[in-house]
C-alpha cells in the first residue's frame, strides 16, 4: 500500500510528463489517502482542473492514472458546477501536486 507522499510523487511525474498534452492546470489527491485513513482496498481520489475539456479526456486520464498508480482511481474534474459537499471535501483534504 502506497502512502500519500508516494502517490503525490507519482502524480507530480505524471503532471510533468503529460500536463501540457492534457492541459492540466491543477492536480492533486483528496479523500482517505490524503487524510492518511486509506486501507489496502481503498481507491485513490484524484482531482484535476483542465484548460479545456475534450471528448473522452477524463476517461483517458483515469485509465492512465490507474495504470501508473496500480490502483482504482476516482477522478473528479474541478468545475463551477461541482457539488458543494464534494468541493468542500477537496478544499479541506486536498493535497496539490
Amino acid at each position: 500500500m502506497r502512502s500519500a507522499a508516494e502517490y503525490k510523487e507519482i502524480l507530480a511525474r505524471f503532471k510533468k510528463e503529460f500536463g501540457a498534452q492534457f492541459g492540466i492546470k491543477e492536480l492533486g489527491i483528496f479523500g482517505s489517502v490524503a487524510r492518511g485513513e486509506h486501507r489496502e482496498d481503498s481507491d485513490l481520489d484524484v482531482f484535476v482542473s483542465l484548460e479545456k475539456v475534450e471528448p473522452f479526456i477524463i476517461f483517458d486520464l483515469k485509465e492512465l492514472l490507474e495504470s501508473l498508480c496500480k490502483c482504482k482511481v476516482d477522478l473528479v474534474r474541478l468545475r463551477d458546477s461541482l457539488r458543494p459537499a464534494l468541493k468542500n471535501n477537496i478544499l479541506k483534504d486536498g493535497i496539490y501536486v
